[in-house]
Protein backbone atom coordinates (compact mmCIF):
# COMPACT_ATOMS: atom_id res chain seq x y z
CA UNK A 1 0.00 0.00 0.00
CA UNK A 2 2.74 2.30 0.82
CA UNK A 3 4.67 0.99 -2.23
CA UNK A 4 1.46 2.44 -4.03
CA UNK A 5 1.54 5.49 -2.95
CA UNK A 6 5.20 6.55 -3.09
CA UNK A 7 4.74 5.10 -6.69
CA UNK A 8 1.78 7.34 -7.41
CA UNK A 9 3.27 10.37 -5.71
CA UNK A 10 6.63 9.99 -7.76
CA UNK A 11 4.53 9.73 -11.27
CA UNK A 12 2.35 13.05 -9.85
CA UNK A 13 5.69 15.11 -9.10
CA UNK A 14 7.43 14.44 -12.65
CA UNK A 15 4.34 15.33 -14.33
CA UNK A 16 4.67 18.93 -12.54
CA UNK A 17 7.98 18.86 -13.19
CA UNK A 18 7.59 18.75 -17.00
CA UNK A 19 4.55 20.39 -17.18
CA UNK A 20 6.50 23.55 -15.52
CA UNK A 21 9.08 22.52 -18.31
CA UNK A 22 6.05 23.21 -21.04
CA UNK A 23 5.59 26.21 -19.73
CA UNK A 24 8.41 27.44 -19.84
CA UNK A 25 9.06 25.70 -23.31
CA UNK A 26 5.83 28.09 -24.08
CA UNK A 27 7.97 30.99 -23.52
CA UNK A 28 11.47 30.25 -24.00
CA UNK A 29 12.16 29.16 -28.21
CA UNK A 30 15.14 26.67 -26.70
CA UNK A 31 12.79 24.50 -25.12
CA UNK A 32 10.35 21.83 -26.87
CA UNK A 33 7.17 22.69 -24.64
CA UNK A 34 5.28 20.33 -26.60
CA UNK A 35 7.41 17.88 -25.89
CA UNK A 36 7.24 18.27 -22.38
CA UNK A 37 3.68 18.50 -22.31
CA UNK A 38 3.14 15.42 -23.62
CA UNK A 39 5.22 14.09 -21.51
CA UNK A 40 3.85 15.42 -18.19
CA UNK A 41 0.37 14.09 -19.47
CA UNK A 42 1.85 10.63 -19.66
CA UNK A 43 3.24 11.00 -15.64
CA UNK A 44 -0.31 12.25 -14.92
CA UNK A 45 -2.02 8.99 -16.31
CA UNK A 46 0.45 6.67 -14.66
CA UNK A 47 -0.69 8.30 -11.46
CA UNK A 48 -4.50 8.67 -11.62
CA UNK A 49 -6.82 6.23 -13.02
CA UNK A 50 -9.81 8.79 -13.53
CA UNK A 51 -7.06 11.06 -15.21
CA UNK A 52 -6.11 8.28 -17.29
CA UNK A 53 -9.41 6.92 -18.48
CA UNK A 54 -10.59 10.63 -19.06
CA UNK A 55 -7.89 10.82 -21.65
CA UNK A 56 -8.54 7.61 -23.39
CA UNK A 57 -11.58 8.57 -24.12
CA UNK A 58 -11.01 12.00 -25.43
CA UNK A 59 -11.11 12.33 -29.73
CA UNK A 60 -7.51 13.54 -29.79
CA UNK A 61 -6.49 10.67 -28.17
CA UNK A 62 -7.80 8.19 -30.86
CA UNK A 63 -5.11 8.68 -32.80
CA UNK A 64 -2.46 7.94 -30.74
CA UNK A 65 -4.45 5.11 -28.89
CA UNK A 66 -3.27 2.60 -31.74
CA UNK A 67 0.55 2.80 -31.07
CA UNK A 68 0.43 2.16 -27.53
CA UNK A 69 0.79 -1.22 -26.43
CA UNK A 70 -2.10 -2.97 -25.76
CA UNK A 71 -2.46 -4.54 -21.59
CA UNK A 72 -4.53 -8.13 -21.48
CA UNK A 73 -6.62 -8.53 -18.40
CA UNK A 74 -4.54 -11.94 -17.01
CA UNK A 75 -0.85 -9.74 -17.86
CA UNK A 76 0.77 -11.51 -14.63
CA UNK A 77 0.28 -14.96 -16.68
CA UNK A 78 2.15 -13.83 -19.70
CA UNK A 79 5.23 -12.51 -17.73
CA UNK A 80 6.33 -15.74 -16.18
Amino acid sequence: MLHRTVKKGLWFSLGVLFLILAVLGAFLPILQGFVFFIISIFCFMRCSTRFNNWVRRQHWFERIKKHLPHRKKNDSADRD
